[in-house]
């Protein structure tokens, strides 16, 4: 935005071409699928040359799995599908709403947003539901997750052996090559077993809603993945 004087003193300069665009227009042009999924699929092509040129000949049939945006899409429900299971089935919970500021209202409505868009959160009608938490960083920025305390405490959890340091070291001893693959946060984008999704509700001033993938804040995660 310029003003009116300004504006008169840059259209007399012979050397200055004026323009103009309508903002419904651009938003017409952006808002077109066939476009939008071209642009995403240049993209897609770029980031692909890119790894190539880094990684080994060996690893380029493997390219999709380095695939940022995948870590942002809902995956299909699979056999490995993360399912909960209770001590006791008819035992419920329901956590209850607190008086929050407005900014971590508005961190909350960014979060939901975000993930609605995702489809790793949908609306909820079960009746018992989680609270939210926030927690404070370093840089002072807030983190949220969600308090599933109430929900650990009625998941029957697994048992399985944690392998020990000196054993893990002994496999790997005469190997000579050891590969380190970052996988982003992909590794807890995996789906929630359609029977289980109910029980991750989560309660918000907003609305009630539900989780469609594993989180961290439950038991059992890290032996299920």
């Amino acid at each position: 935005m310029i003003k009116v004087i300004a504006y008169q003193t840059l259209v007399k300069n012979k050397k200055i071409k004026i323009f103009f665009l309508i903002i419904s227009e651009i938003n017409k042009a952006l808002s077109s699928v066939e476009d939008f999924a071209k642009l995403n699929k240049m993209i897609f092509i770029i980031s692909l040359n890119k790894l190539k040129k880094k990684l080994l000949i060996v690893y380029h049939d493997f390219l999709n799995v380095f695939d940022k945006e995948k870590t942002t899409q809902l995956s299909l429900h699979q056999s490995y599908d993360h399912k909960i299971e209770l001590k006791d089935e008819n035992q419920s919970f329901r956590s209850w709403l607190y008086l929050m500021l407005s900014y971590k209202l508005q961190k909350i409505k960014k979060y939901l947003e975000k993930n609605l868009k995702k489809k790793f959160i949908t609306l909820s009608k079960a009746f018992f539901a989680s609270s939210i938490l926030f927690f404070e960083k370093k840089n002072d920025s807030l983190y949220f997750c969600m308090n599933y305390q109430q929900l650990n405490a009625l998941i029957k959890r697994d048992h399985y052996s944690i392998l020990l340091i000196n054993e893990v070291l002994a496999w790997i001893q005469d190997s000579k090559y050891l590969t380190q693959l970052n996988i982003i946060a992909a590794f807890n984008k995996l789906h929630m077993s359609s029977e289980s999704e109910n029980l991750i509700t989560f309660i918000t001033f907003f609305n009630v809603y539900k989780y469609r993938v594993m989180l961290f804040e439950l038991i059992n995660e890290l032996t299920f993945f």
